[in-house]
C-alpha cells in the first residue's frame, strides 16, 4: 500500500477513536420514567408553562426482593404457613423490601442538585415528595412543560412534551405531578337538598358512612385487625 494511503487510513482510524473517546459521560442513555400521561388527543396547545410556576411532585423508588415479597404475601394468607398473619411493622418491611437508605439519599441529592426542595420523606423510603419551579423540573427531567386547552372542559391543563427521564444510576422508578389533566376530586357525593325519608345515615344529608356499615354488619368489632 502506498505511503499516502497508509497515512489516510491511520488518520481515519484515529479520528474514529477520538470521536468515541470524546463522548461525555452525560451523553449516556438516560433512564425513561414512563409514568406520566402526555396530552390526550384533541388537546390544543396553548403555550409554555411559566418557568416560575411551582409544582409538587412525588418520586417513587422500586421495592427490593420482590420475588421474596410475593412469596411472603402468599404465606401471610396461608393457614398452614408459619408466617400466617405474621404482619410486619413498617421498620421490618423497609429492612426487608424497601429501597436502601443509600438509594434514598442518592435521590435526595439528585433533586437538590437541580434546586428542588424535599417537602416530605416516607419511613419506608418508597416515596419522596418534592417541590420546585417548572424551570428546575424541566432541567431535572429533560422535559418541556406545556399548557393545553382541555378537550372537554372549560379549562387548561399542563403536561410534559415527552416522558420524563433521569441520569443513569438515579434509582427513581416514576414521578407523579407533571400532569394535571385529571385533578383529584373528592369521592364523597352530597345528596340533593332535602333528606329522603329512607335516608337515615349519620353522614351529611343523611348519607351512610363507613361507621354506619360497621355498626349495621359488624357491631362491637374493634379496629385492631383482630376478631
Amino acid at each position: 500500500m502506498p505511503l499516502k494511503e497508509k497515512l489516510t487510513v491511520r488518520l481515519s482510524v484515529a479520528a474514529t477513536v477520538l470521536v468515541f473517546v470524546s463522548v461525555p459521560a452525560g451523553a449516556q442513555e438516560r433512564q425513561t420514567l414512563g409514568t406520566t400521561l402526555a396530552a390526550p388527543a384533541g388537546s390544543q396547545l396553548v403555550g409554555r408553562l411559566a418557568g416560575t410556576q411551582q409544582l409538587n411532585l412525588a418520586l417513587t423508588l422500586s421495592l427490593r426482593n420482590e420475588a421474596a415479597l410475593d412469596s411472603f404475601l402468599a404465606q401471610l394468607n396461608d393457614p398452614s404457613s408459619t408466617n400466617y398473619h405474621q404482619f410486619l411493622t413498617v421498620e421490618q418491611f423497609t429492612d426487608q423490601f424497601g429501597p436502601m437508605a443509600d438509594d434514598y439519599a442518592k435521590v435526595i441529592a439528585f433533586v437538590k442538585a437541580y434546586g428542588l426542595t424535599v417537602t416530605n420523606t416516607a419511613p419506608n423510603r418508597l416515596v419522596l415528595d418534592v417541590a420546585g419551579t417548572a424551570a428546575a423540573i424541566e432541567q431535572a427531567f429533560q422535559v418541556k412543560m406545556r399548557v393545553y386547552q382541555h378537550p372537554t372542559e372549560n379549562r387548561t391543563f399542563y403536561a410534559p412534551d415527552v416522558e420524563p427521564s433521569v441520569e443513569p444510576g438515579i434509582p427513581v422508578q416514576g414521578v407523579a405531578g407533571l400532569n394535571n389533566f385529571s385533578p383529584p376530586r373528592p369521592m364523597l357525593k352530597f345528596a340533593p337538598a332535602g333528606t329522603q325519608p329512607n335516608t337515615t345515615g349519620s353522614g351529611p344529608g343523611g348519607q351512610f358512612l363507613g361507621s354506619d356499615m360497621r355498626a349495621a354488619y359488624a357491631p362491637g368489632v374493634t379496629l385492631t385487625g383482630a376478631g
